[in-house]
């Protein structure tokens, strides 16, 4: 009976702590408060597999039926204090966008958007001479 009360309090607590997370609150909470990139920033997904997006940086937020994958490119808005999460845009093949968060260690950050290019300005500096 012991093992059987073990489990029940197991099962109890396990779906306390998943409920517990209100990603709309989260999402709603943090609206506006996180740090966030201007102009935004150029991202790549890296490492493998698909990246779900979240509607609050929560593992508990997850969205199965939204992923991306290794090689798409994102706009990154914003990002955790701590870096371990990002908000960012996906625009599909079909021209649909999409917002959400991510793991940020999944994510290679790149050059701000409107940023000087490297190639642009040694073009213009080899005009200039």
């Amino acid at each position: 009976m012991d093992l059987r009360s073990s489990l029940w309090c197991l099962y109890l607590f396990s779906s306390l702590s998943q409920a517990a997370v209100d990603c709309s609150a989260l999402a709603e909470k943090l609206s506006g408060t996180v740090p966030e990139f201007h102009p935004s920033v150029q991202g790549k997904v890296i490492g493998t597999g698909r990246l779900h997006f979240h509607s609050a940086p929560d593992e508990a937020c997850a969205n199965k039926k939204l992923f991306v994958i290794p090689g798409d490119g994102l706009t990154v808005y914003s990002s955790l204090e701590d870096e371990t999460w990002l908000e960012v845009n996906f625009v599909a093949k079909d021209g649909e966008d999409y917002t959400g968060w991510v793991q940020a260690n999944r994510v290679e950050l790149g050059e701000p958007y409107g940023g000087p290019q490297d190639d642009a300005n040694d073009a213009s500096t080899s005009d200039a001479k």
